[in-house]
């Protein structure tokens, strides 16, 4: 059910049950870890994710949030930063930032931002953020600084320009860190007059709250 509105089942994977209504045009996924419908232990987990579709692997690290509870939960989210892909990295990265000792979790997350690309690191940069380690917004304010130096910052996009939003949300990430929305407001307006209709939007989005001008 959303807004109202009843959802067939569409399909069921392994982690995952997938709702849509062709004529309302909506659609959830629900984690199978929320109801117990599935589970896994960490020794599971080590011993079949090479066995595992790109598929599975990131419905897991999508969804893996509702195990924290599990003691192994921590081993589990070890293991899939050292043996996943970047692609999978950002579905887990909350969890690391959650769930982990504060040093081991920024170095983790630090890594994974010095590895990921440019367009693709805006949920690390964020699980940074929530780690609140001591070194978090100066990492952060030099990743703001090579993505503004990116080449495709400015490109138009028919959805969203995916460097633009990683700015964007990194900005975002700083004030709430501690840093002054001044520092950033001539920044601010250039991705608020973006070519991408879907950054005007998104700036809108994340930033409202810290620059009144943009509502």
């Amino acid at each position: 059910m959303e807004n109202g509105i009843r959802l067939p089942l569409r399909h069921e994977r392994r982690f995952v049950r997938s709702y849509h209504s062709a004529e309302h045009k909506l659609g959830s996924e629900v984690s199978r870890f929320m109801d117990g419908s599935a589970s896994i232990t960490v020794s599971e987990l080590q011993r079949e994710w090479h066995t595992w579709s790109d598929r599975d692997r990131i419905d897991f690290c999508q969804n893996c949030c509702w195990l924290s509870e599990q003691p192994d939960f921590p081993d589990m989210l070890r293991f899939v930063m050292q043996h996943a892909a970047p692609s999978e990295w950002s579905g887990i990265a909350m969890s690391v930032a959650s769930n982990l000792p504060r040093n081991e979790a920024f170095d983790i997350l630090l890594r994974a931002l010095r590895t990921v690309e440019i367009g693709r690191a805006s949920n690390i940069a964020q699980a940074i953020a929530i780690t609140k380690h001591s070194e978090a917004e100066s990492t952060l304010s030099k990743h703001l600084e090579t993505i503004w130096a990116h080449e495709a910052l400015w490109d138009g996009a028919e959805f969203l320009n995916w460097v633009a939003f990683d700015a964007t949300t990194c900005i975002g990430h700083l004030i709430e860190l501690g840093a002054k929305p001044s520092e950033f407001e001539q920044r601010v307006h250039q991705l608020a007059e973006h070519a991408c209709s879907g950054n005007q939007r998104s700036c809108r989005t994340f930033l409202a709250k810290h620059y009144e001008w943009l509502t």
